[in-house]
């Protein structure tokens, strides 16, 4: 019965009225590693990594709640460079007490092929000027060597460090898993994205729920859940009732006419534990149900319903 309240309240908050590549794991670097060479980076002006992308009518629903979980445990980064000024913003979902998971390209700068941010301050439930937790600035980040070196959307996630619990121990963190194509083409999965858009006022979160992906493929998901710069690094997770909600399955970086992100197959949650392996930190991963059993989120109805 509590799931079921949560996929109301859920709907009532959220709802409106690729190519095949081969994945490696376990490689990556962090930018505590990268060799020091002094240079400061060039100045750039303010932006984001990646083109609008809302599809026909914008459906996206403003989050209010934002000290509630599970949208608590998503944050509002700000990238800093050399001199402290912010010249863009991404959003990361905690997926573990110190670990936030993102997409590359908030980290990693393809054109500078260097690290695009030389601080990133991390600030969960951010609403507009309103930090209800606070925020902390990250002590590592973490890429994938083959998104560095090549830029390509098929590895762009990342991962943030935090040097504490902190903030997690008032926020939460959302679990990852790597699902199975039968479950993520269940036609009532309700894909979830909920982040921080550009396009809106700044600092402001904004979700939207569709009952479905449009494509399931090997390392990718493609979906219309309206998005737009600065959402990237949101967390794809389901708001169904059922073994699979609130479980982390991929990772939003790419919009065009069909939106799409990283699907989290069995290499890429490799990928993640090895940055955390590289970093110190911890990443809450889960097996997926099999045979289904009900996932254990027994405050979320209440925690996410709305005035």
């Amino acid at each position: 019965m509590k799931q079921l309240l949560l996929v109301l309240a859920l709907a009532a908050a959220l709802l409106p009225a690729g190519a095949s590549h081969e994945r490696a794991s376990a490689h990556g670097f962090s930018h505590r590693d990268r060799t020091a060479s002094g240079d400061v980076l060039p100045a750039r002006p303010a932006g984001r990594a990646i083109e609008p992308s809302v599809i026909g009518a914008d459906e996206r629903v403003q989050v209010t709640a934002t000290e509630s979980f599970p949208f608590s445990a998503v944050a509002y980064l700000e990238l800093e460079d050399s001199f402290g000024v912010v010249f863009a913003s991404c959003t990361a979902t905690f997926i573990g007490p110190d670990a936030l998971l993102t997409a590359g390209h908030c980290l990693w700068d393809a054109e500078l092929e260097d690290w695009g941010a030389e601080h990133i301050r991390v600030v969960p439930g951010k609403d507009g000027d309103f930090e209800p937790f606070g925020s902390q600035y990250a002590s590592d980040w973490w890429v994938p060597d083959q998104y560095a070196l090549s830029g390509s959307p098929d590895w762009d996630w990342g991962v943030i460090k935090l040097p504490n619990s902190l903030l997690s121990d008032a926020t939460g963190w959302l679990s990852v898993t790597v699902a199975p194509t039968e479950a993520l083409e269940d036609p009532e999965f309700f894909p979830t994205i909920v982040g921080y858009p550009g396009d809106k006022p700044e600092g402001t979160m904004w979700g939207l729920i569709r009952s479905a992906f449009l494509a399931v493929e090997e390392f990718t998901l493609y979906y219309d859940i309206d998005t737009a710069p600065g959402q990237s690094g949101s967390a794809i997770w389901s708001a169904a009732d059922g073994p699979y909600l609130g479980l982390v399955v991929g990772i939003h970086s790419h919009g065009s006419s069909v939106n799409s992100g990283a699907r989290i197959d069995r290499e890429l949650m490799e990928d993640l534990l090895a940055a955390c392996e590289a970093m110190d930190c911890s990443i809450d991963e889960v097996e997926a149900p099999d045979p289904p059993e009900p996932y254990p989120y027994h405050s979320f109805a209440v925690a996410i319903a709305r005035d």
